[in-house]
């Protein structure tokens, strides 16, 4: 109930935006002064209301922070259903769906930090939030499989992990600032060299053995004088997880 005293500023909140409120106000924080300086208290104050006003919203800190990663995520899978949506071919919407990845990254240092890093110690706990990030992974899970570099399941699962790999990394050396004075380009100039590299690889494997499981080339009949299958050389993926640590103050 509002009353005289009340200030105008902290009435206009007072409804259901407000939950809209604080994570807009807290996505402003963020960008500005990272994680550590994001609190329900800190929110409050941006937006302009009372200090127990998030309680309406969010029971804990965690759980502000957990909203604010989820939208997020929202719009990381907005950008890479975009990319996909506007390439030439299949396999070119999966480059640039990895580009997008990378894009996000730099333009959004802070909330990617916060995305994937460890301020929110309890991330199965908030199912939304659950929910968004396997919306992403689905996003690029569609786009490996609309390539057909393989049809079984196992190759799909792999060749989805291997290039969330590589855009993952990639990301976490632009947004520590590892690649700043490399020489190689500016992150989106590098995000395409490689995703386009890896694409490549990835169709040259699939394409030169037609005889190998899980390709995406129909296997051709052998006849019966016909030579023994070369032994297939073993190949080993390598992925390194280097998370991004930002430190946060309670």
């Amino acid at each position: 109930m509002f009353t005289l005293s009340t200030p105008v500023e902290q009435r206009s909140y007072h409804h259901r935006d407000l939950r809209r409120a604080l994570i807009s106000s807290a996505l402003e924080i963020l960008s500005e002064v990272g994680v550590s300086g994001l609190s329900l208290r800190a929110a409050a104050r941006r937006a302009k209301v009372s200090a127990m006003a998030p309680y309406r919203h969010f029971a804990d800190k965690e759980a502000l922070l957990a909203a604010v990663a989820e939208h997020g995520f929202q719009l990381l899978g907005a950008r890479l259903t975009a990319a996909t949506a506007t390439a030439a071919d299949p396999r070119d919407g999966l480059a640039e769906l990895g580009v997008a990845y990378v894009v996000f990254a730099r333009d959004e240092a802070s909330l990617f930090k916060l995305m994937f890093g460890p301020s929110i110690e309890k991330k199965s706990a908030h199912s939304a939030l659950d929910e968004a990030g396997c919306a992403c992974f689905d996003a690029l899970r569609q786009a490996v499989e609309g390539a057909r570099f393989f049809d079984e399941e196992p190759d799909l699962n792999d060749v989805s992990l291997a290039c969330w790999s590589l855009v993952h990394g990639l990301s976490a050396l632009v947004v520590d600032g590892r690649l700043a004075e490399s020489g190689r380009g500016p992150p989106e100039a590098i995000a395409t060299r490689l995703t386009r590299l890896l694409v490549s690889a990835l169709a040259a494997l699939a394409d030169a053995d037609p005889t190998a499981v899980g390709s995406n080339t129909k296997k051709r009949p052998r006849s019966a004088d016909a030579l023994p299958d070369r032994p297939r050389k073993k190949t080993t993926t390598l992925i390194i997880n280097q998370p991004t640590n930002d430190p946060q103050n309670e």
